[in-house]
């Protein structure tokens, strides 16, 4: 349930992705080397972004995709070269975005607001009833129908004393 306007501003990033990288093609991937492309192109973001992806925070997001079901989504246009990635989880209800990245020599193109409507019709199409943006404040989760919501910190005491 987004406005108007966003609507629009989505479309016409995608007619733009369309006209400058072709067709966009949403491809699920599995297995090492899909973790190692997304991680790759995580690397490539300026920033604390690209900082983030350490060899030890690719190995945590391989063990999150190998042990806990995470998928990793890929985006490319007509030549089939990726251009963004999300990384997320998925359930009868829902998909869960967890994480996302794109190449920035394709910024031109929008990929990453490309990436996530296709996700979104994705999980429309899947049946899902929740496309979840998880933690964090980023405009564009807004701009494309996020609602905030309140976050819980649980916490308990194993092994404890009876």
């Amino acid at each position: 349930m987004i406005g108007k306007k966003e609507r629009h501003e989505t479309r016409r990033k995608r007619r733009r992705f369309e006209a400058e990288i072709g067709e966009p093609r949403l491809e699920r991937r599995m297995g090492a080397e899909a973790v190692r492309l997304f991680a790759d192109m995580h690397r490539k973001a300026s920033g604390d972004k690209g900082h983030f992806m350490t060899p030890p925070m690719e190995r945590f997001f391989a063990a999150l995709h190998e042990r806990a079901g995470a998928v990793i989504d890929v985006l490319s246009g007509a030549d089939g070269v990726p251009v963004a990635a999300a990384f997320g989880f998925e359930d009868d209800a829902a998909y869960y975005l967890y994480n996302s990245a794109y190449d920035p020599e394709a910024g031109h193109a929008s990929p990453g607001v490309v990436l996530i409507a296709m996700l979104i019709e994705s999980a429309i199409t899947a049946g899902h009833t929740r496309f979840d943006f998880l933690k964090g404040d980023e405009a564009y989760k807004f701009r494309l129908g996020a609602e905030p919501r309140p976050l819980y910190v649980v916490s308990g005491v194993f092994g404890g004393a009876p």
